[in-house]
């Protein structure tokens, strides 16, 4: 029977302890992962690029589950979406693969490696995972679908340029794919209202903490409408609800203007 060395359980306890995690202020999942030197490696060299190579498997382990964890919409969990079908888990993994370093790899003393990757849940990702959903406007951009700090620019004071929901005082969780409700129950913001191409570059909604520092996000550009949130909505907890009143005067102001179309939406969250 082989012998298993104390630094090699040691690092499988550790691996097995990590988790990676959803940032969705900057719209990237992070994990870590540490991996073991092969003692029979000739040299140092060949030890520590197999121990780096071991931790990046661990760290794509850790993007899965946390991919896995992420919440869709309201009623759907991405575990849920992966399990309908075996190429969109092949896809999601790939995907996955692709991921970025952050930094520098970590060289322990007992000759383990620690490496940080990251990975965008836009772009690739989101494409994949809203699939099914039905968008108002299919029509391909031009130009890609990024907000910048170009489009900061003066407007009139009754020009709205995008819309921020205070939701810091109910338990809203993030989404890809969430909605905006009414209190009666009318659908005033989803899929059905925005590109394509925003809602997979961008996101349906971006999630900040801070009302002032949401002010000056480009995604919102200068002259946000602000409201509250009043509840939440859906087993998952990711649909937004909004008074009446608010609604119809969203409503209003989406028949004249494309911030809703553009996703130029932005949730408080806790």
């Amino acid at each position: 029977m082989k012998k298993v060395s104390l630094i090699g359980i040691l690092v499988l306890m550790i691996s097995l302890l990590a988790q990676g995690e959803i940032d969705w202020e900057r719209r990237v999942v992070t994990a870590s992962g540490i991996g073991a030197p092969n003692p029979n490696a000739p040299n140092i060299a060949v030890k520590r690029a197999g121990a780096i190579n071991a931790a990046k498997m661990y760290a794509i382990r850790d993007l899965m589950a946390s991919i896995k964890g992420m919440y869709l919409s309201s009623e759907q969990t991405a575990e849920n979406y992966m399990t309908t079908s075996d190429v969109v888990k092949t896809q999601v993994e790939g995907i996955a693969r692709a991921f970025q370093m952050v930094g520098e790899p970590k060289y322990m003393e007992d000759g383990s490696v620690e490496v940080t990757v990251e990975m965008s849940i836009d772009g690739k990702l989101s494409d994949l995972m809203m699939k099914n959903e039905t968008f108002g406007d299919t029509t391909p951009l031009a130009e890609e679908a990024t907000y910048k700090l170009s489009d900061l620019v003066p407007s009139k004071p009754d020009i709205y340029t995008g819309l921020i929901i205070d939701c810091s005082e109910v338990q809203l969780r993030p989404a890809l794919s969430p909605k905006v409700y009414s209190q009666s129950g009318k659908e005033v913001y989803g899929s059905a209202n925005v590109n394509k191409d925003f809602a997979v570059q961008q996101g349906m909604v971006g999630y900040l903490k801070n009302v002032d520092s949401a002010k000056e996000n480009a995604r919102v550009t200068n002259n946000p409408f602000v409201v509250k949130a009043i509840g939440v909505k859906g087993t998952n907890k990711a649909d937004i609800i909004i008074s009446d009143s608010d609604a119809s005067k969203i409503e209003e102001l989406s028949s004249k203007l494309n911030f809703l179309r553009e996703c130029r939406v932005i949730a408080i969250i806790k």
